[in-house]
Parts: structure tokens; C-alpha cells; sequence
């Protein structure tokens, strides 16, 4: 009677890592069931048939359970936009329209991709349109990128926009509506920023310049070490002065906090843009919160430099404040690279 079923497993595939999260659930209350992050076997490149071979070796030492698995879609491969269309009590086609402009916006053949749209807020009754947002995959690239998985001997339930996994884990921290929160996932490729009001995701935009394998790759050359203490470096000496920095001294952590405040200065500027932008969309609530996942969100200190500068509640995300997790699974639970996988495994509610 207390038995709990499983989610199928969400598999996040970024720059230099795969994460992976199968949840269990029980009436409405989900609960880390497995959970692993496994370096890619070619960092940086294209999806490939290694990278699921790999995955499907580890799955099983890791606890996981089944062949199902909900994947997050390659980010660059998705076409996006931010539409006006008529408002629904108008009678107007409105998917059939929002699938002729995602085309238009993009060059694609309407029937080369699926798509997904929903309105990005109440539409005031005053006008005849109402902004939407409209998010697509070609075919093409989808079953391309599907082939992979399912050639290693998965079942892939789900291909899923990375957006809408980010928003759906991080749902117990959201901020109430009328008030925003923000998504910063601080990737190795590249950052990217969703908003979301009450639990509808209202703005994406990507910040290439911000992405962490860009500060890595700074300090390889500035101090010539390898990209992966670059790494740990960063994740050593962060941007407080109370992390642990016994092992080196005084002048080289000095040296590297300020490459990496220069890094998170330079995010804080861009976030500047759609910060401002999201405040005059909805005024008298704005953004009241900023939410930190991905890789680079574990960086000592992020949450109170982002707060500071910024001017709104900042913090890391990761699986364990969001998810109840057994005591195994903690140590691997607290880490944000892998928040967006517990995302994908919630697809469908789960079951």
C-alpha cells in the first residue's frame, strides 16, 4: 500500500557533464529515488552515440531503475519566440497563427517542427492581441538527437525545453504572483535567464558572454593550469573572503577573486537588460527573487554577490531544497549542476 512509483530518469546533457535524477513519488510529494553527474566522453561537442553509452553504463551502478528517460533539448537547436496574437475569445486560430509566425521568424517550413505556445499573462480585455510565447523543435533535429538515446537502448518519454525543466523543479521556491522570480542557469556554454510569473515561464534569453567556461578558460591562461583546476579553483576561492584558500597564497587568491568578480561583474551587467525589461512588464511586483542553478551556481559567496549588486533575494538552487532526500543521496543532492535533471524527471507529474 506504501509502495511509491518511479519517474521516468532526466537526463541534462551540458558543455562538459550529463546529470541524471529518477524521483519516486507518492500522491503529490516527490522524493530523490537516484541521482548522478558524469563527465561527457567529448567535452564541448555534439551530443553523441558515447555520451548515451556512457550514461547507459553508470545508470544502473547509480541505483537507477528502468529504461525510460525525459531529455532536455539541445538548447541551440530550439526556435523561439515572443508573439501578439488575437485574444482567444476572438475565435481566431490562435496555434494554427503561432505556428505560421514561429515559421516566418525563422525560416522553417510550418510543418518541419512541433511547438508549444501559452499566453504570458491575463490579456487585458481593453485590446485585441495578447503577448505569447511560442517555443519549437525542428523534426529534423529531434529525431536526430532521439536516434542517440534510443540506439543505446533508452525509451525516451520526453524531449523537453532545459526553460521549462529549470521552472518546473524550482517550483517550491518560486515567488507568489503578481512578483517574478528569475532563473539564472550558469552553464559551461553559456548562461541562460528565464522569468517566471506565479509558475508560468513569461521570458528566456541566453547570455553567452556570462557562460562559465569562459572564466575558466581565463585563468588557465592567465595562470597556466588546466581547465579542470581552473575549475576547482573557482569553486575553491569564490568571491568571499570565508571560503577555504589554506593551499594557496594570499596573492594568488587575490588575483583569482578579482578575475572572478570581473566574470560575475560582467553577468550582473547583462542581467542589467532583461532585469529592467521584466520590471517594466509588470510593474508594482517586478522581480523579487533570483534562483542559481547549473554548474557555476555552486561558486562560494554567488548568492550574496548577486543580491548585493543586484538589489533582489539571490541564492543557489540545488536537488536538496527542493526535494526531500534520503541520507545517501545528500552529499550528491546539494549540488546545482544537477537541478534542471530533477526538472525533467517531474515531467508528465511523474508516475
Amino acid at each position: 500500500m506504501n509502495r511509491r512509483a518511479r519517474t521516468a530518469i532526466g537526463v541534462d546533457i551540458g558543455g562538459r557533464t550529463i546529470a541524471a535524477a529518477q524521483l519516486s513519488v507518492s500522491g503529490r510529494q516527490y522524493r530523490l529515488f537516484a541521482l548522478c553527474l558524469l563527465p561527457r566522453a567529448e567535452p564541448e561537442q555534439e551530443v553523441c552515440p558515447a555520451d548515451a553509452a556512457a550514461l547507459h553504463r553508470v545508470l544502473r551502478r547509480q541505483g537507477f531503475r528502468g529504461r525510460r528517460i525525459a531529455v532536455a533539448a539541445p538548447q541551440k537547436q530550439l526556435l523561439r519566440a515572443a508573439l501578439e496574437l488575437p485574444v482567444k475569445v476572438s475565435g481566431a486560430p490562435i496555434g494554427q497563427i503561432a505556428r505560421m509566425e514561429l515559421s516566418r521568424l525563422h525560416n522553417a517550413a510550418p510543418d518541419s517542427f512541433e511547438m508549444a505556445h501559452w499566453e504570458l499573462k491575463a490579456p487585458d480585455s481593453s485590446k485585441p492581441v495578447t503577448q505569447t510565447l511560442a517555443v519549437g523543435l525542428p523534426h529534423e533535429a529531434a529525431n536526430a538527437f532521439l536516434d542517440i538515446f534510443e540506439e543505446a537502448g533508452f525509451d525516451v518519454a520526453a524531449l523537453d525545453a532545459p526553460g521549462a525543466a529549470a521552472v518546473r523543479a524550482c517550483g517550491p521556491l518560486l515567488a507568489a504572483s503578481p512578483a517574478m522570480t528569475a532563473i539564472v542557469d550558469l552553464g559551461w556554454q553559456s548562461t541562460s535567464m528565464v522569468f517566471v510569473c506565479g509558475s508560468a515561464l513569461v521570458y528566456e534569453r541566453s547570455l553567452e558572454k556570462a557562460a562559465m567556461g569562459v572564466l575558466s578558460q581565463r585563468l588557465t591562461e592567465a595562470f597556466g593550469i588546466p581547465l579542470k583546476s581552473a575549475q576547482h579553483v573557482i569553486n575553491t576561492v569564490g568571491l568571499g573572503s570565508s571560503a577555504s584558500t589554506s593551499d594557496l597564497d594570499r596573492q594568488t587568491v587575490e588575483a583569482i577573486r578579482r578575475h572572478t568578480c570581473s566574470h560575475f561583474d560582467r553577468l550582473v551587467e547583462e542581467l542589467g537588460v532583461p532585469l529592467s525589461y521584466a520590471n517594466r512588464q509588470y510593474p508594482g511586483a517586478g522581480v523579487q527573487r533570483l534562483l542559481c542553478i547549473g554548474g557555476g551556481a555552486g561558486v562560494p559567496g554567488l548568492g550574496s554577490y548577486l543580491s548585493e549588486r543586484l538589489g533582489v533575494e539571490a541564492r543557489a538552487v540545488a536537488p536538496s531544497d527542493l526535494v526531500e532526500s534520503p541520507p545517501e543521496l545528500l552529499g550528491k543532492a546539494g549540488h546545482p549542476g544537477t537541478t534542471i535533471a530533477v526538472g525533467l524527471a517531474q515531467f508528465g507529474g511523474g508516475g
